[in-house]
């Protein structure tokens, strides 16, 4: 007798990030319906609902008969002003958490992921973070994911079935806007200066990989609440412009510009009130950002796959694709 049929409601699904996740559920067996606000073609078999995540009856229809929500819609890679707007990212984040919180109780879906961030626990948290790390979020962005948790576990609290929230590390690969994007620009360019000697480590984790995770913890039978942080290993910066670089067929840059020196300057920018943020940037970069993902290693026996020089590659080879100003 054949298992019965499996689906998954997936949010955010025309996203960088969500489109991912259908294509490692469907890799899995699970039959996916994709929710978004805009219209998308997906593959065949993969039904879609268009809605808000604020439309309460949209997200009632998608809910309906779902075994699973994996909910990766959210606002993220928004620059200028908008960045700034602290209500923005709390409607979409916090409150369109909560209302898909509200319409998968309704339903009864037993299982629930909800796609965080590292950035939940503030900025440069030095040595390696690990999930007993009290969080202190910092500018609209990471506050905004930090109550969408909040708002996650108010609403599961005492209820059977699970919630398992993943705060990932910087998730890069094709279609990328964040800062990965930006660091492949600048070298493309010729324009980017070491600041420092690139010796600190981050942690990133490819899409797929991040997308496979995502689908993974689907798969326990665990009936609880959990918090996971999940991340490739950490490399240098050194390393991440040196694969960076690879791809591009072009040299590693020399020219650098001491640490002491930079965080001077930085030291100064926070004086005048940083207008351009430039001291906060240099301050980012030149910091250990190190995330711990044991625990959901260990609890769903998962690990990364893609290499730094794999991932980078892929991403650099779609910027390649659709852009004509790219260096080929």
């Amino acid at each position: 007798m054949s298992s019965p049929q499996r689906h998954l409601l997936v949010t955010g699904a025309s996203g960088f990030f969500g489109s991912e996740i259908i294509n490692a559920a469907r890799t899995s067996g699970w039959h996916v319906r994709a929710f978004d606000r805009r219209l998308r073609e997906f593959h065949a078999g993969v039904d879609t609902i268009i809605g808000n995540i604020d439309d309460r009856e949209a997200l009632d229809q998608a809910c309906h008969g779902a075994s699973a929500v994996i909910h990766a819609a959210g606002l993220a890679h928004v620059f200028g002003r908008a960045a700034k707007n602290a209500s923005l990212f709390n409607e979409v984040n916090e409150m369109g958490t909560a209302h898909l919180m509200d319409a998968a109780v309704k339903a009864g879906v037993p299982k629930i992921v909800l796609v965080s961030s590292v950035s939940v626990y503030g900025k440069y948290t030095g040595a390696s973070c690990d999930e007993s790390q009290p969080c202190h979020p910092q500018g609209p962005y990471a506050i905004s994911k930090w109550r969408g948790e909040l708002r996650a576990i108010e609403k599961l609290q005492g209820r059977s079935g699970s919630l398992t929230i993943l705060r990932f590390a910087t998730i890069y690969g094709e279609g990328d806007r964040g800062n990965v994007a930006k660091l492949i620009d600048s070298l493309d360019r010729g324009c980017f200066i070491w600041p420092g000697y690139g010796l600190n480590q981050k942690s990133l984790i490819y899409k797929q990989d991040a997308a496979r995770a995502c689908v993974r913890a689907l798969d326990s039978s665990r009936s609880d609440i959990g918090i996971y942080n999940v991340s490739a290993p950490s490399v240098t910066m050194r390393e991440i412009v040196s694969a960076i670089c690879d791809a591009l067929n072009r040299p590693v840059p020399r020219i650098t510009i001491p640490a002491p020196a930079l965080a001077l300057g930085a030291a100064m920018c926070r004086w005048i009130g940083d207008p351009g943020q430039l001291g906060q940037r240099v301050q980012k970069f030149l910091h250990d950002d190190i995330y711990d993902g044991s625990k959901f290693e260990t609890t769903f026996q998962y690990k990364s796959a893609i290499s730094l020089y794999e991932g980078m590659r892929r991403e650099i080879d779609c910027m390649r694709a659709i852009d004509s100003r790219f260096s080929k």
